[in-house]
């Protein structure tokens, strides 16, 4: 027994004392228990090649200084919803060092971090110490980040809390990245993605900043996927929330509240061919009067580049100079089905264009948008010129300002009638809250049916809804499905839904009727993930265990069916 004892006090450098564990700098692995926990680190920690530590649920990981925890092997760090495992520093102004994966052995195996809380981490000192204030990845893809809460961490040049460096293709899904800030060259006070394809799905990356720089929340180059995420209240140079390069796919999220100096306060994409698609994209701005410096309230899309655009709502952007909705600088995106409404900016309502740039877009609404010029459009230089087909334009192209140019791009099918939407926001500009505001369109909408009648299109909408009816397609993000015998929104008065958005649960309340009530909740991708009967006349559902995300309430009663955005946080 005492040689096993010793044996394991060497193996862990592991010293306990009076219900905690102090761990003084060398190797680590074995099991840390909950028993020894809190673990006092007390110098850089490093597991080896060929070792793995296991953490149990519940357990703190206590820095005692800006040490860093290096992984040569495999760490599993897996919390519950309950016992959560958290890597933490005593003093929270110098922090730690971060946990760090670099160019490890090919044969180790996946290092898991789920349910745990990281805070307080600071990437300071040479590189690439200064990089990844919670997680630092080299060229190492075998790693899962799940329902994590990472918060407070910063980064001296990439990557407040995550920083991916050259073909790290980890997962990071459903967790909160928040208030974390990167004040270096490189950016991402959320996310820093360097030519790596990470899979990140399911996040809420809120309230991050990259100072001075790109990429308040997340800025990607190589191929990421980027889905079912909420992107609110991060601000940076440009790209308040994305800054891309590559080819990435931005899908299913919430892109709110964010704030880019120069350009793009939602997403800026600079030599990129990303694919924006599925997306609430409302409420974010940009702040620098320079024109055609700081451009896209919601979305910029810069130099040769390609972005391919659908089934977005684009709302209540601001621009301080040009583009509320969207700029396109020497750029030519395909820009289809989508509804850009109720932005603002000094030139260019819903559009600006410059230095040759040649969007072209199709069965899109735009409407609601204002500009001190060019209420819905702004063509800055003759080799510019925007093509419109099948799309339902406030003005029609009266309403274009083309600068003393003139405009020789297409203009062919298109309709200059109010849209009806369900339920807009009151306003245009990032003052009204585009995000909860409902714009599909009522069964009277001129726009139902006035798509282009030839092409290929997605499967669905924005709202997981059949994109084809009747074999034709509506104008804009949403496809109206009254029109096939659904009486859709009938019962908007009828009953009061609550809190939203939500953390855990969601409360529901028939103002009006005495008819049972069934009630069903659908993700972005039209799955039916919940369905009950209710016959009182206040209810709640328990959406605790619901991925962070944007889910779609159906509310039956008899005949009648009202349908509902519901943001789970």
């Amino acid at each position: 027994m005492k040689k096993s004892l010793l044996f394991i006090i060497i193996v862990t450098s592991a010293l306990v004392v009076n219900s905690h564990t102090n761990i003084p700098y060398g190797n680590v692995s074995g099991i840390w228990t909950m028993s020894g926990s809190p673990y006092n680190i007390q110098g850089n920690i490093q597991i080896p090649n060929d070792s793995t530590l296991t953490i149990e649920p519940g357990v703190t990981v206590n820095f005692q200084g800006t040490y860093r925890f290096e992984v040569k092997g495999r760490l599993l760090a897996i919390g519950t919803i309950t016992d959560t495992i958290c890597f933490t520093a005593s003093d929270t102004s110098n922090g730690w060092n971060g946990i760090r994966f670099d160019e490890l052995n090919n044969i180790n195996d996946t290092s898991k971090f789920i349910f745990c809380k990281l805070q307080y981490g600071k990437a300071t000192g040479a590189v690439p110490y200064n990089r990844g204030g919670a997680f630092y990845f080299y060229k190492w893809s075998k790693a899962i980040i799940s329902h994590c809460s990472i918060k407070n961490c910063l980064a001296n040049d990439a990557g407040g809390a995550i920083c991916l460096f050259q073909n790290c293709n980890i997962s990071i899904l459903n967790n909160l990245i928040s208030h974390n800030s990167a004040v270096g060259n490189n950016g991402g006070g959320g996310i820093n993605c360097n030519n790596s394809n990470p899979i990140i799905i399911g996040n809420t990356i809120i309230h991050n900043s990259a100072i001075g720089h790109e990429g308040g929340g997340i800025i990607a180059s190589g191929i990421p996927v980027i889905t079912n995420n909420i992107i609110s209240y991060n601000s940076c140079n440009s790209g308040g929330g994305i800054q891309c390069y590559g080819a990435p796919i931005i899908k299913n999220n919430i892109i709110s509240y964010n704030v880019g100096t120069y350009g793009g306060g939602g997403i800026n994409c600079n030599h990129a061919g990303p694919e924006i698609s599925y997306n609430i994209i409302s409420n974010n701005k940009t702040t620098l009067t320079l024109l055609g410096a700081s451009g896209g309230g919601g979305i910029s899309c810069g130099y040769n580049s390609t972005a391919n655009i659908s089934n977005n709502t684009i709302s209540n952007n601001k621009a301080a100079s040009t583009g509320g909705g969207i700029t396109c600088s020497g750029s030519s995106p395909i820009i289809f089905n989508n509804t850009i409404v109720n932005n603002r900016a000094s030139k260019g309502g819903a559009l600006y264009c410059m230095d040759d740039s040649d969007p072209v877009f199709t069965n899109t609404i735009l409407w609601g948008n204002s500009a001190i010029s060019g209420s819905q459009v702004y063509i800055d230089d003759d080799p510019s010129n925007p093509d419109f087909f099948y799309c339902d334009i406030y003005g029609s192209d009266l309403a274009f300002n083309l600068n003393g140019n003139f405009y020789n791009g297409t203009y062919q099918n298109n309709i200059n009638s109010d849209p009806n939407f369900v339920s807009p926001s009151t306003g245009a500009g990032n003052n009204h809250n585009g995000v909860i505001a409902d714009w599909s369109i009522q069964d009277t909408s001129p726009c139902i049916n006035s798509g282009n009648p030839v092409g290929t299109y997605p499967q669905y909408d924005l709202a997981g809804n059949p994109r084809i009816v009747y074999n034709i397609i509506d104008v804009g993000a949403y496809e109206n499905q009254g029109h096939a015998g659904i009486a859709v929104n009938d019962l908007q008065k009828n009953y009061k839904i609550y809190p939203n958005p939500t953390t855990d649960y969601l409360f529901i309340e028939n103002l009006n009727t005495n008819s049972e009530t069934q009630i069903e909740i659908y993700n972005v991708n039209a799955q039916l993930l919940y369905s009950e009967n209710f016959k009182d006349d206040s209810f709640s559902i328990d959406v605790s265990s619901f991925p962070k995300g944007l889910y779609f309430l159906k509310i039956i009663s008899g005949d009648k069916i009202q349908l509902e955005k519901v943001v789970i946080q």
